[in-house]
């Protein structure tokens, strides 16, 4: 810190190391990638970006606007409206344009923020908690050039208290008014990219990841089989141009969470365990990437002591991250806890702790964000930190595996868990469609949406939607990342790599599919099928609720037949006394009932949906409270859900056993990834 014989103790200068400054993010321009020497590299910054400008390095007095403050110093460079300068005695200062005097302005001939901190040491590779914090041999050892500006914000050690920190806002009138983003033709120019041959033979693709914002990816290697220490290196690819970069092997145990919207820079976590002593779950480090030599930041903890392991406190380990716009990005952990910070300094904005059944979907646009908090489904502006609507689970089934994703038009979202998908209506806040399949969970690991019609399952089981056919298994693909309608297919050989954008389903799926539709072998239910009702479990409503079911089945083209193989069967459970709650209402008692409705074909399950007299949504007469509207609902049942179902027109035979599981096993078709195309088999 100058002190005040310089007349500059108040103006906040701090001590910045020449060799790492901030050198500006190419990322709106085609991939390029330097591999020249730090001097190289400054330099080629100073003549490419218009912003940059350096001047001679002859030592000259500068002024601020006041002239109050007044240093010895020499130009360093001026960018985005910054002046970075150096005194003699070799600390680097800045200064906005606009806090220059005037002479010093018409000095540098531009325009535009008082004297301000600099971050030290900004885009050196920083030790953190773990010693492979350090960047490798491999990385420039002086740091990669324009790193600085992500990786000086983490370059200490930060401990939030998010008790501190502002709760997800989740105030709003109740009704479901949603603005959704526009329809998007995103990926439609994509083009595949090659990735390099294996570095070992043990080396894995860890993970792909798609940040649609710049329409460029990342996929991440690592090997810690059969060598001394892990080692783990990037692939960024330029799908604009079908362009990739490869880095040099980095010591390390990590794989990437996501591509930053720089498209340069990767929020690495760690995937090691404790007991190895490399890089963990509950790590997260910067890579920034320049040519094939990567800089990385200090590790950071962001969730310490938040989750339990063997009866002792524990770090929460990380599931996801999402990159927002205006340099926010969206953390989730494991535990449920969710937080929007700032990419660059890790400042918090908002965060919210779901339950331990929760999943955490974007919009393509990353406009909206779809948090699933047990049996509520919250739509969030992330950039507001504010809830804009929600729609419940009215039956409160049992919860397991949640996951979901937004459809390529971005009117609806796929929920799934256990061995059951549903399909929200964004339009109309409405759930549209629920399917129960018979197996085993159907989507433990990941959930796709290619098409409005389809889901991928565990990325190989496609599954149309509106006839619950399992249309295709896609097979040998190392990862399938389905963003707006576009799918990436990373494949990995021992000689070379590739990611290719296709559509899914392709064509051939979608012709088996049309053949099944009209061979009703295929099919358990169809139009004409026989069915029988079974309305004993609604109790005293079961002469009503079987009326209603008969003329619901016949709407929907079926024929009731007494002793039919195929029944629907009606169930009616409650009251029960139940704490309920509404955004920003507060908890209320309510008595309960539940309504289902069950499609059973040999003891089985096949279909099901129901609802609840208590609605996710709560209009209230005018001058009348919510408890009160809640206690004229709690009376009886919801009939209404008899009289209004509509029952799948389609619906594929299961298996005869039961224990094939939903992810697989009976599908259509077989479709084989390799590296010169799909090979399909009946």
């Amino acid at each position: 810190m100058i002190t005040r014989p310089n007349a500059t103790a108040r103006l906040g200068f701090i001590v910045l190391d020449l060799r790492y400054l901030p050198m500006p993010l190419l990322s709106f321009r085609p991939l390029k990638f330097y591999s020249a020497p730090l001097s190289t590299a400054l330099l080629s910054v100073a003549l490419l970006a218009p912003q940059c400008i350096a001047q001679s390095n002859a030592p000259r007095e500068w002024s601020d606007a006041t002239g109050a403050y007044k240093i010895q110093a020499s130009l360093i460079e001026v960018k985005d409206g910054i002046a970075f300068l150096k005194t003699s005695d070799g600390k680097t200062l800045k200064i906005p344009l606009a806090r220059l005097s005037e002479a010093d302005q018409a000095f540098l001939k531009v325009g535009s923020n008082p004297f301000e901190e600099v971050a030290g040491d900004a885009g050196r590779p920083m030790s953190g908690s773990g010693s492979s914090a350090n960047a490798s041999s491999s990385a420039n050892p002086g740091g990669a050039a324009g790193s600085a500006s992500a990786l000086a914000g983490w370059s200490s050690d930060l401990k939030i208290d998010w008790s501190s920190v502002d709760d997800l806002d989740l105030n709003n009138d109740g009704s479901w008014n949603l603005t959704l983003p526009p329809p998007s033709d995103f990926g439609a120019t994509a083009k595949r990219a090659m990735l390099k041959e294996k570095e070992n033979f043990h080396e894995d693709l860890r993970r792909l990841d798609v940040n649609p914002t710049v329409m460029r990816g990342v996929a991440g290697f690592t090997v810690s089989f059969s060598v001394p220490k892990p080692l783990s290196r990037l692939s960024l690819i330029d799908f604009a141009t079908g362009k990739a970069i490869h880095t040099a092997a980095v010591e390390a145990d990590m794989g990437p969470l996501c591509l930053l919207n720089d498209g340069s820079t990767v929020l690495m976590q760690g995937s090691s365990d404790d007991r190895k002593g490399f890089e963990t779950l509950d790590q997260l480090q910067l890579w920034k990437v320049t040519g094939k030599q990567v800089a990385r930041s200090s590790i950071w903890v962001p969730f310490p002591d938040e989750s339990e392991s063997f009866g002792r406190k524990a770090n929460a380990k990380l599931s996801d991250a999402i990159p927002l716009a205006n340099n926010k990005l969206l953390l989730v952990g494991s535990n449920g806890h969710v937080a929007c910070i700032d990419v660059l300094t890790r400042k918090p904005y908002w965060h919210a702790n779901l339950t331990s059944n929760f999943a955490v979907a974007a919009s393509l646009d990353r406009s909206l964000v779809a948090l699933v908090k047990g049996h509520t489904v919250l739509i969030v502006d992330p950039d507001l930190g504010q809830v804009k609507c929600q729609q419940s689970m009215p039956d409160k089934p049992h919860l397991a595996w949640t996951r979901a994703c937004w459809s390529p038009s971005g009117n609806k979202l796929i929920v799934t868990f256990t061995n059951s998908l549903r399909v929200l209506d964004l339009t109309t806040g409405e759930w549209a469609q629920q399917l129960t399949l018979t197996g085993t969970p159907i989507a433990t690991s990941s959930l796709g949406c290619p098409h409005d019609d389809y889901a991928l399952l565990d990325g190989r089981l496609l599954l149309h939607i509106p006839s619950q056919i399992k249309v295709c298994e896609y097979r040998d693909a190392k990862k399938i990342e389905v963003l707006g309608g576009m799918s990436f297919i990373a494949m990995q050989s021992k000689e070379a790599g590739l990611v290719v954008p296709a559509k899914i389903p392709h064509p051939a799926a979608e012709k088996i599919l049309d053949q099944a539709e009209k061979d009703p072998s295929v099919f358990l239910i169809h139009p004409g099928v026989e069915v029988s009702i079974d309305a004993s479990g609604a109790g005293q409503y079961a002469q009503q609720v079987a009326a209603s079911l008969k003329k619901a089945a016949e709407a929907s083209g079926y024929k009731v037949v007494d002793g039919a193989p195929v029944s629907l069967v009606a169930t009616i459970s409650g009251p029960k006394q139940e704490a309920v709650s509404y955004i920003a209402s507060g908890a209320f008692v309510a008595n309960v009932y539940q309504s289902g409705i069950r499609l059973r074909w040999q003891g089985k399950d096949v279909w099901s949906t129901g609802g609840s007299n208590i609605p996710g949504i709560l209009q209230t007469k005018r001058g009348e409270s919510i408890q009160q509207t809640l206690d004229e609902l709690g009376r009886t049942p919801n009939l209404h859900v008899f009289e209004a179902a509509r029952f799948p027109k389609l619906l594929q035979r299961p298996s005869a056993d039961s224990k094939v599981p939903a992810s697989g096993g009976d599908a259509l078709m077989v479709s084989k990834f390799t590296m010169h195309g799909l090979v399909d088999s009946n």
